[in-house]
């Protein structure tokens, strides 16, 4: 079994327009978001083996205020350039090149490319993921190479105004 969170970060400000896209902070929304989204996932028990973020800071930052409310060490969440505005391929290549001996793998970044990832697994597509939005995703399969081909097992969605993670009825397949 392989396990994958997807995150969109927290909402971001706007308010400087002398920072470039990848420097934009967490708003203040963003900042009451990020640790309720994670108070929830710590509330579900949710133990991943690694956090992986986008480099950009509204993504990082949302990163680390999750990783302290379920209790991951803020200083093993790993950047991945990749993940800057990712699209598909490069949602893929991360993917397929996490390490094996994580199951359990939470996924910080933008839109689109969240949407459009998960899109291609979800019995129930979405228009778009909102700001701090989560969804979680489980395979059964043995690598995450496989993942790409395959259909999620279950899925769960959760975000600031939805109030707690629901479920997805996957079709049964013949």
């Amino acid at each position: 079994m392989r396990r994958i969170t997807i995150i969109r970060h927290a909402k971001s400000s706007w308010e400087d327009p002398e920072l470039t896209d990848n420097q934009r902070p967490l708003n203040d929304r963003g900042q009451e978001n990020a640790p309720m989204m994670g108070e929830r996932l710590a509330a579900q028990g949710m133990n991943p083996d690694l956090l992986v973020s986008s480099p950009a800071i509204r993504a990082f930052e949302t990163a680390m205020v999750i990783a302290g409310k379920i209790g991951y060490p803020a200083d093993s969440i790993e950047k991945d350039e990749r993940l800057y505005l990712a699209g598909i391929q490069d949602w893929f290549e991360v993917i397929r090149t996490l390490p094996e001996d994580a199951l359990h793998v939470f996924c910080f970044g933008h839109n689109p490319g969240l949407t459009h990832l998960y899109n291609i697994f979800s019995p129930e597509p979405v228009e778009n993921i909102p700001t701090c939005g989560v969804y979680d995703l489980d395979f059964d399969v043995d690598s995450w190479s496989e993942l790409a081909m395959s259909k999620p097992e279950s899925v769960g969605y959760d975000f600031p105004k939805n109030g707690g993670m629901e479920k997805i009825e996957q079709p049964v397949l013949s």
